[in-house]
């Protein structure tokens, strides 16, 4: 550990690591942002009903992305074994946990997933096609005793 850290000043390691970070950081802020940008600008286009003014004006469709990202995520992940904070998933990229759970809530909410094409393809397929085989079949049974006339499970 003395040679390293004897290597690590003289080769500006340790203010290279931090400026990274730094940068890292950024970027990261960034892309949140853009984050939130597209799912607001996804919202808008395939809004079939315009917000009114007011609404537009006072921000309502931006803070119900930015409270469901902040909210919702931190709830799922509250439910997580101990140790799995929403800080600690992001931290360390391991966001999967939180894909799943957001998917079955937006099936659940849905009044008619199978006329909701986003729904449909970006949470009802996926858990279908693409969970593991336990989970697949859990959510499957419990969706079909949700929309037992659904076409899809025929």
């Amino acid at each position: 550990m003395r040679e390293f850290q004897g290597w690590a000043r003289s080769t500006h390691f340790w203010c290279e690591l931090l400026a990274q970070i730094a940068h890292a950081i950024t970027q990261y802020e960034q892309l949140r942002d853009r984050m939130f940008r597209s799912v607001e600008d996804a919202l808008r286009l395939r809004s079939t009903q315009p917000l009114t003014d007011e609404l537009r004006r006072a921000g309502a469709r931006e803070m119900a992305v930015q409270s469901s990202w902040r909210y919702l995520l931190d709830g799922i992940a509250s439910t997580l074994p101990a140790g799995r904070s929403l800080r600690t998933l992001l931290v360390n990229g391991d966001i999967a946990p939180l894909v799943w759970p957001v998917r079955v809530i937006a099936v659940l909410m849905c009044p008619d997933a199978s006329r909701h094409p986003a729904v449909r393809e970006y949470c009802w397929d996926p858990i279908v096609q693409h969970g593991s085989a336990e989970v697949r079949q859990i959510v499957r049974e419990r969706l079909t005793q949700v929309f037992p006339e659904d076409p899809w499970f025929a």
